[in-house]
Formats: structure tokens, C-alpha cells, sequence
């Protein structure tokens, strides 16, 4: 198990730091997980000041969520009692929705990818490739295959494919071994496929990134992806109108699972508010817009309110409560003389006015309008807010704490990446806590680098 921490310093720097890295035995239960996570979060000190779990789409993982809060006091310390804690990687639920799709043209990408193998797998036939490239006057470019769980590989495959056709189809005629015929293969369809693919990966490229806040872009591009899902149905090739239907169903499952937490990010991005959480509502449910935006005031609204409690101070309690007295002597003194009387009137009048709740930070920032100079694709989400901070002190503490949530559980799942290098076959023998500190020490020490580079 693998846990990583990501915050946002004083200097408005996103951060990543791998904590855990450590054994999980069998059983994988929602109950096992939750203990072992718990456990390691109490050693971090993090038990009190977790804000969001992210995590991948697996039912234990499910289970686990409702473990911690039926077993632990860690519901005790979330903002809203928790409703924003969990949330599903956003990457794994592309993947799965694309896998659906996918599987309508599943013949012709394995032909693809049993042609990339048989090509690759020996020397002999990448020279025989080579000639083929050269008669078809295209660039040589080394055959690769896909992992097929992990779908953006099989699209970047595909795009290697339609590069490489003519290649492709004249190496029949050089190797008579070759028992396929990529010259047959429905290379039309192949080339549709990718064309509607493409916004699948660019998302996915943007929610993967580790180095900027992802968590604002998610429900813009999650939209995105849907307008281009519903679009399949008016495609000529019946296997693409199948393959949204296909996308469809599974998209619709998990947008209805999905968290306010999404909508609150992108309303948070200074170049979105509600007004993009608006268009893209009426564009994909109309029906349910009014009640979406409504509740999701009420959830910012909520949230906020967390965060004004935890941050009001004694002075502030012994402010309201010395108003609240003075309120009431005034009330008293009204049955004196009519000078009295008149006194007091103002003075009811003063201390009236000053318990009015001035307008919040929360809402001077939605009535504020979107500025276009923000519009930009290079524009620096934590530096905007880092300037507004002064203005914006405790809301600008709530999306300090929303913008450091991953929408994908990349950065984990890299540190398995990272400890096949560091458990090689010459250090077998290294302990499970060896293994950690080594994982751990190597994640530290290369953020510290890069910061000192940063500044």
C-alpha cells in the first residue's frame, strides 16, 4: 500500500510527498484497508487534519471509506461531516469508461497489436519492416504494443498504427510467414476510432499531471468527454454509435456517484464559477440543473462555514457576545425619559446595523465577475489565489486545502513504479523497512531538489 500526501505550502507551491509505502497482506477487505491506512495516518499526525481520500474505484476501497467512519473518530474532524472526503480517481474512471467503448472493435486491436508483436519479436523481421518503410516512404518508427488495461497505451497504439499503415500492409509481401493481412484490416474504422478518442486522452493527459492543481479541471473536462460521448450517436459507423451507448450507461453510473467536490473546484478556478458549472449542466441534464446549482450553494455555503468557525477567534466570540449584552442593556433603558428614549433608539439602531452579517468572503467572490485576462491556457491557478489571499483569507484557506486533491491516484500508484527499480533481483533480500525508507528518502530528496530549482 502506497500513500502519498499532497498539499499546497504557504507559498502557494503544490507539494507531493510518498509517506507509506509498506505490505498489505490478504485479506484486501474494506476493514483491512481501513485499519492498515488509519494506522499510518495516526503515526503521520494526519488523523486531525485530513481534508479528501483519493482513491480508485474498487469496491474494497468503497467498504474501506465506510470502515473509517463507522470505526474511527476521523469523520469527527472533516469539514461537512465528511461528504466531500472521498473521491474516485478520475483517470480509473475514464479507463473504465473507455474499455466499455473499446470493446466494440475489440478483433481489429488485437490484429493491430498481434502485428506489432509478431514484428518486434525478432531482429530479422524488424529489418524486413525497415525495407518496408523505406518502399513506402515513410519514416521508420519501432513497432509498439499496448497494455490493454490501460487504454491510453492502446490509443497511442492505434495512432502508431495509422503512421505506420502502408508499412504495415506492404510487409505481407515481405514475409510470407506473416499470417495476417493488415492490407484487410478496417483501417476506416481505425481511423475513426481515433478521431473520437483523441479528447479521451488529451483529458486524461491534463487530470494525470502531478505538478498542477487538477482537481478545477476535472468537471469541465469530464463534461467535455460527455458532449463528445453523445455525439457518437449521429456517427455513419455503427460500431461508434454502439460504442457510446456502451459509454453512455458507464458514465452515467459513476456522474451520479460523483462528489460535489468536483463542481466546487471548478467553481473555485477564478476563469470558471458557477457559470461554467452552469452552461455544462443545461447542455448534458437541464432538467436537473436548478437543483444542482442549488444544492451546491448550499454545500459551498456549508463548507465555508466550517472553515469561518474553526478560524473565529476568542476575541471575535467575546465580540459578538459583549454586542449581544449591550443589545439588551439598550432594550432596558427604553422605558426611561424621551431623551433617554431617543438615545437608546440610536443606540438600538447603531447596534443593529453592527450586528448585520456583512457579506462573506464566499459570496463577494461568486458575485465578483469572471475576468477574460484570466483566460488563458498557461494561467497559474495558486499564484491567483496566492495575490487574492489578503482579500479572500479564509476562503482562500478552503481552496488552498480543494486544490491540492488529486483527480487521480497517479502519483501512488507511480511509487510501485519506482520500488521495481529499487527492489531489483541484487537487493532481494532488503526488508520491508528498508524498502520503505529507501522509496521514501528517494521521493523526498528529488521534491527537495526540484523546489530549490523552483525558487
Amino acid at each position: 500500500m502506497a500513500i502519498s500526501c499532497h498539499y499546497i505550502d504557504e507559498k502557494w507551491i503544490l507539494r507531493k510527498r510518498i509517506i507509506t509505502f509498506v505490505p498489505l497482506p490478504s485479506p484486501h477487505t474494506g476493514k483491512h484497508i481501513a485499519e492498515a491506512f488509519y494506522e499510518k495516518l495516526v503515526l503521520w499526525n494526519l488523523d486531525k487534519r485530513a481534508f479528501c481520500l483519493v482513491l480508485d474505484n474498487a469496491s474494497s476501497n468503497d467498504a474501506c471509506i465506510n470502515e473509517l467512519f463507522a470505526k474511527t473518530p476521523i469523520q469527527d474532524d472533516l469539514p461537512v461531516d465528511g461528504q466531500v472526503f472521498h473521491q474516485r480517481c478520475g483517470c480509473h474512471i475514464l479507463n473504465l469508461i473507455v474499455q466499455d467503448g473499446l470493446s466494440v472493435l475489440k478483433d481489429e486491436i488485437r490484429d493491430i497489436r498481434d502485428t506489432m508483436k509478431y514484428i518486434k519479436h525478432s531482429q530479422g523481421r524488424m529489418e524486413k519492416f525497415k525495407l518496408a518503410c523505406s518502399q513506402s516512404q515513410i519514416p521508420f518508427k519501432k513497432p509498439a504494443w499496448d497494455v490493454p488495461t490501460r487504454w491510453n497505451s492502446t490509443y497511442l497504439m492505434l495512432v502508431l498504427a495509422l503512421e505506420l499503415k502502408p508499412a504495415l500492409c506492404r510487409y505481407s509481401n515481405l514475409d510470407k510467414r506473416y499470417y495476417l493481412k493488415p492490407a484487410e484490416f478496417k483501417w476506416d474504422a481505425v481511423e475513426c476510432l481515433v478521431s473520437y478518442l483523441k479528447v479521451f486522452y488529451e483529458a486524461t493527459l491534463k487530470l494525470s499531471g502531478t505538478k498542477y492543481s487538477t482537481l478545477n479541471l476535472f468537471f469541465p473536462e469530464f463534461a467535455e468527454v460527455y458532449l463528445s460521448i453523445k455525439r457518437m450517436s449521429s456517427s455513419p459507423f455503427p460500431f461508434i454509435v454502439q460504442m457510446g451507448a456502451e459509454m453512455t450507461d458507464k458514465f452515467d453510473k459513476y456522474w451520479s456517484i460523483g462528489n460535489s467536490l468536483l463542481a466546487i473546484a471548478c467553481v473555485l478556478d477564478p476563469r470558471c464559477k458557477l457559470y461554467v458549472v452552469e452552461y455544462y449542466m443545461k447542455e448534458l441534464f437541464p432538467e436537473e440543473c436548478d437543483n444542482f446549482i442549488a444544492n451546491l450553494r448550499e454545500c459551498m455555503k456549508a463548507l465555508f462555514n466550517d472553515y469561518v468557525e474553526e478560524n473565529a477567534s476568542d476575541e471575535n466570540r467575546a465580540r459578538v457576545s459583549k454586542r449581544k449584552k449591550t443589545i439588551v442593556v439598550a432594550g432596558a433603558s427604553a422605558s426611561g425619559s424621551a431623551t433617554n428614549s431617543r438615545a437608546a433608539l440610536k443606540d438600538y439602531i447603531k447596534e443593529r446595523k453592527n450586528s448585520e452579517p456583512p457579506k462573506s468572503e464566499l459570496e463577494d467572490y461568486l458575485a465578483t465577475e469572471v475576468d477574460e485576462a484570466t483566460v488563458d491556457e498557461d494561467f497559474d491557478i495558486l499564484a491567483w489565489w496566492r495575490l487574492k489571499s489578503p482579500k479572500y483569507p479564509i476562503l482562500s484557506q478552503l481552496t488552498k486545502d480543494i486544490l491540492a486533491v488529486p483527480i487521480s491516484t497517479v502519483a501512488s500508484e507511480s511509487a510501485f513504479s519506482t520500488s521495481g527499480r529499487i527492489l531489483s533481483p541484487a537487493r532481494s533480500s532488503l526488508n520491508d523497512e528498508s524498502i520503505e525508507a529507501l522509496l521514501c528518502a528517494q521521493d523526498w530528496l528529488r521534491a527537495s531538489i526540484n523546489g530549490i530549482f523552483h525558487a
